[in-house]
């Protein structure tokens, strides 16, 4: 019956007569869960903290989740921190009988040709009546349902569909920078808001706030994740759970049609076939910019799916070398379980939908929305997401890749909606993607936070003389920001778990 569920879930089934358990997690990867097999039994929670309240399984650091975690942001299932226990994959199932375990796999990303060819005009139709119709159902509920609107295309179309079907006024909620104006979106959730007359609150995100927060935040993630900015989307929640249990999003909409930037890049795979590629890797150590350094290595890898890879890529293997102890040092398998699974790859019929597919599988399910289920749970706020509805799923993995991306524009599906439903200063917006504040990790408070978790906790995976490296020309030599966030978050993981 798992291929015929549709929604978020991670479910167990006991079947006492036959003695049989199922487990099973959604197709998209909305919902987490854990398992553990141990000398006393068969472990499963929704929290990785359960297994270890039962006295049946003790935390302990896994090497190799810790070195995948430092490559990519996020720790992908079936991976997780913790030695002996592990996530099970989005779209599988297990089976328990007998004192035996059977997996299968009951939902897979799979590219399709599309049914008989349509207009543009047509396909927009279809998805808008899809999108409605997802909007609806995710509307039932015994409590209101409000919605996050950040002043984007796809929270502004699911809040204009729910507030066009909500019995009452439609509560929505956003967040405003009011330290960097660059990122801040406010005049746009504001703008919607007032033109959909919604009841709309908002809540201010400050930079010195995440060293109050982040604390809380690895309790409740229980794996370090970076992937989406934590600390923004705790304090989002936050405010929406004074008003309401359940809310929508527009989460899934990018990585199904098509909306970062990178997706729409081709000129790097262009380059890969007219050149040897052991050439970009021999370029890339002499390359006196970093970026001009990542394109090389984008340049010199073997695969296609690697290349996607190293685009999304954190910490390279020789800086993660230098700053793991050498007993967290196990050769890790870097950044290879986050590559293409190979039935999804066959399922392609071109670069973009590779490329879409590496966010769909990896990034969206073990990290953003890994992130947003524990961050929202929190606070006992269930989010909601129309974007993943089985039917817009469906709708997406058959349309053409010309709807999706052309002429460098990102999502063009849903640019034909947005101008029809939308007011023009949004749906001639680019996309701007959710993050901190720029210069927040250069910020004296977060610096002083940073230094006191890396420096002054007990115990630590991190060679002290690299961290303190690192932190002596910080932030004058920063490079990327996230890498200091993404120690940051390992070691406040540490200090919560193992420690």
């Amino acid at each position: 019956m798992l291929d015929r569920l549709d929604g978020m879930f991670a479910l167990a089934i006991l079947d006492t007569r036959a003695g049989r358990l199922l487990l099973a997690r959604d197709g998209p990867g909305m919902k987490p869960l854990y398992l553990a097999e141990t000398r006393h039994g068969f472990l499963f929670a929704s929290e990785a903290k359960a297994l270890f309240a039962s006295g049946l399984a003790t935390p302990a650091p896994d090497p190799a989740a810790m070195d995948t975690y430092l490559a990519a942001g996020f720790v992908p299932a079936p991976m997780s921190m913790f030695r002996g226990a592990r996530k099970l994959q989005a779209g599988r199932y297990v089976v328990a009988e007998r004192g035996r375990l059977r997996e299968g796999t009951f939902w897979r990303l799979r590219y399709r040709e599309g049914a008989a060819p349509r207009t543009d005009a047509e396909y927009g139709e279809e998805l808008e009546e899809l999108l409605g119709r997802a909007v609806r159902s995710h509307l039932a509920a015994d409590v209101p349902v409000g919605a996050f609107l950040s002043g984007g295309w796809d929270s502004s179309l699911t809040t204009t569909l729910a507030a066009g079907m909500a019995g009452a006024r439609l509560k929505t909620f956003s967040i405003v920078f009011p330290e960097d104006p660059g990122m801040d979106e406010s005049r746009f959730s504001r703008l919607m808001a007032n033109r959909l007359g919604t009841d709309h609150s908002e809540i201010e995100y400050r930079t010195s706030q995440l060293p109050e927060i982040l604390p809380r935040l690895i309790r409740h993630l229980e794996e370090p994740c970076t992937t989406a900015p934590a600390g923004v989307v705790y304090q989002l929640a936050s405010l929406a759970a004074r008003h309401v249990k359940t809310v929508i999003s527009g989460e899934g909409a990018d990585e199904l049609f098509g909306g970062y930037e990178w997706v729409r890049l081709e000129s790097p795979y262009l380059i890969r076939k007219t050149m040897p590629r052991w050439v970009f890797r021999q370029l890339a150590p002499w390359c006196p910019h970093r970026r001009l350094r990542k394109l090389m290595r984008i340049l010199g890898t073997e695969e296609d799916r690697m290349a996607d890879a190293e685009w999304r890529r954190f910490l390279l293997p020789r800086v993660k070398r230098a700053l793991l102890k050498p007993e967290f040092q196990n050769g890790g398998p870097d950044l290879e379980p986050v590559l293409v699974h190979d039935e999804v790859l066959a399922s392609c019929s071109d670069s973009l939908q590779r490329r879409l597919a590496v966010d769909f599988t990896g990034r969206l399910a073990d990290g953003i929305l890994f992130l947003s289920d524990k961050v929202s749970m929190a606070h006992s706020l269930e989010v909601r997401m129309p974007f993943l509805d089985r039917a817009v799923v469906d709708f997406a993995l058959g349309l053409p890749s010309r709807l999706k991306v052309r002429r460098g524009r990102e999502k063009r599906v849903l640019a034909e909606i947005a101008r029809r439903r939308l007011p023009k200063e949004i749906a001639e917006r680019r996309k701007h993607g959710l993050g901190y504040p720029r210069g927040a990790w250069k910020n004296k408070a977060v610096i002083g936070f940073a230094r006191q978790v890396l420096l002054d906790s007990k115990g630590s995976p991190f060679r002290r003389a690299s961290i303190e490296k690192i932190l002596a020309t910080w932030p004058t030599h920063s490079g990327n920001a996230h890498n200091l966030n993404t120690l940051v978050f390992l070691q406040s993981w540490w200090n919560e778990f193992i420690s």
